[in-house]
């Protein structure tokens, strides 16, 4: 660990989760056979998500999460395709990683039974995406939880992504101000901005699924907050009131106004997304029908007009799935 992570509590916080022994023998193996395969066009994994978390069920469907940091997209793609592990041409996967990143991609390892939903993304634009200057809340909304770097290509990796994994979680102020407690402690600091971020997402999640997720990453939140409170105590954002803290500025409607918009624009360019996942992600039509059917607690059957062009006929169901798994007291992961 660098002297940086060692002096900064926050930094050292999100270090000590991140870099965690692992426990599951099978994504080991599975991510040392994309490591071998990548070679140094792989900069760094990092697993993230309710099945980190343990807040998913595992099932066939079940994917692991994985943020695929690399240097530059063609030579990761040519890599993956010489190696077997993808289906796809590495040049269309190229093209399209560089519109709206980070891109999905389905990794499957059979002899392991490890399904891998990778979310490519150069390491300038994950740096990007995890700043001030990020253009939504893709990569920020799901790395301020806790996540675990499975692999680095070399210390200066490690430090990169470590250092966008703190970065991540410092952002959550500007963000999530609008909707806090008038007053809070780390507890009601996390819950709050998790719902917040699960509020704003085009994913079909049930309202009281934030509660859920938050039960299960409570435990390796709670001290990451703690030192970004002290943070923000330090810079003059938050004054005690007993056991409490409260901001030392008001949000105004200009700030709540702009957050607002920024999270509307997100979910815009989030559902633009989807289209290029079409192009890069196998199989992605049964996994999505699947793992929509998993969310309601029961089978989807396509219609062969659905199943043949699914970019013209799905889009009404897919409507009114989203509606309908929003209601309170629909079934949740």
């Amino acid at each position: 660990m660098s002297t940086a992570l060692q002096a900064a509590p926050l930094a050292q916080a999100v270090a000590e989760r991140a870099l965690a022994r692992s426990e599951d023998p099978a994504l080991d193996a599975a991510v040392g056979r994309l490591v071998a395969a990548a070679g140094d066009s792989l900069a760094g994994l990092v697993f993230f998500g309710s099945r980190h978390t343990g807040a998913a069920r595992a099932d066939a469907w079940s994917a692991y999460d994985v943020f695929v940091v690399v240097p530059r997209y063609r030579p990761f793609y040519e890599a993956l395709c010489s190696a077997g592990l993808s289906g796809k041409r590495s040049g269309p996967l190229a093209l399209v990683s560089r519109v709206l990143p980070p891109t999905q991609l389905s990794l499957r390892f059979e002899a392991e039974g490890v399904h891998v939903k990778g979310s490519v993304i150069e390491t300038r634009a994950l740096v990007r995406e995890t700043s001030p200057a990020r253009h939504d809340h893709f990569c920020i909304g799901r790395l301020f939880q806790p996540a675990r770097l499975l692999h680095a290509r070399d210390g200066e990796a490690r430090e990169l992504v470590l250092g966008c994994l703190v970065q991540a979680l410092r952002e959550t102020w500007g963000w999530a101000r609008p909707w806090l407690p008038a007053r809070f402690d780390a507890m009601a600091y996390g819950l709050s901005c998790l719902r917040t971020s699960m509020r704003f997402e085009i994913r079909p999640e049930p309202a009281g699924r934030a509660d859920q997720l938050w039960a299960a990453q409570r435990e390796r939140q709670l001290p990451a907050i703690e030192a970004l409170i002290g943070e923000l105590v330090a810079a003059g954002e938050l004054r005690a009131v007993g056991a409490l803290w409260e901001p030392t500025r008001a949000v105004g409607r200009l700030e709540r106004a702009r957050r607002a918009l920024y999270f509307r624009r997100s979910m815009a360019r989030a559902t633009a997304r989807w289209l290029k996942h079409v192009v890069s992600f196998e199989g992605w039509l049964d996994y999505i029908v699947q793992k929509a059917g998993r969310h309601a607690g029961a089978e989807i059957r396509l219609s062969e007009r659905e199943r043949r062009y699914p970019l013209v006929f799905l889009w009404g169901r897919l409507l009114r799935y989203l509606a309908s798994a929003r209601r309170p007291g629909s079934r949740r992961e």
